[in-house]
């Protein structure tokens, strides 16, 4: 939508463009977080590894799962999901069991992200949608 204004075209947003893509950012921040993931191994011990491993695998899942049910294109290599995941991770205590884990990077993703039309449309963290539900369902 273009309107003049004054001698100024006014459009929709987003006014700044660039050449990045959003898996260029979202693999970047990926393995940014990484060091941070080997200081909680170091502090917490390497059973929280698993922790790690579980929560990107299965929101990785949870995401071809969710696009190939409802018919979406696969977005799974634009690395929001193994983000989401990873922060999930991050987010979850250090004795937590693997299906606790499983079932919170599902939940993030189904009803997070995917039940609000993908990336850009979910209006809350998905990473952060599972944790809560998590611990509002297993306090």
């Amino acid at each position: 939508m273009n309107m003049k204004e004054n001698g100024l075209i006014v459009t929709a947003a987003p006014h700044v463009r660039s050449e990045e893509r959003t898996s260029r950012i979202m693999w970047t921040v990926f393995f940014s977080l990484l060091p941070a993931g080997l200081v909680g191994l170091y502090v917490f011990g390497f059973s929280n590894l698993g922790i790690i491993i579980t929560a990107v695998i299965s929101a990785m899942a949870a995401e071809w799962t969710a696009c190939l049910i409802l018919k979406r294109p696969c977005t799974i290599r634009d690395g929001s999901a193994a983000l989401t995941g990873l922060l999930l991770a991050y987010n979850m205590p250090p004795d937590s069991p693997l299906w606790l884990t499983f079932i919170g990077a599902v939940f993030a993703i189904t009803f997070g992200k995917m039940l609000f039309g993908g990336l850009g449309f979910n209006t809350f963290n998905p990473a952060l949608v599972g944790r809560v539900f998590l611990v509002a369902s297993f306090p």
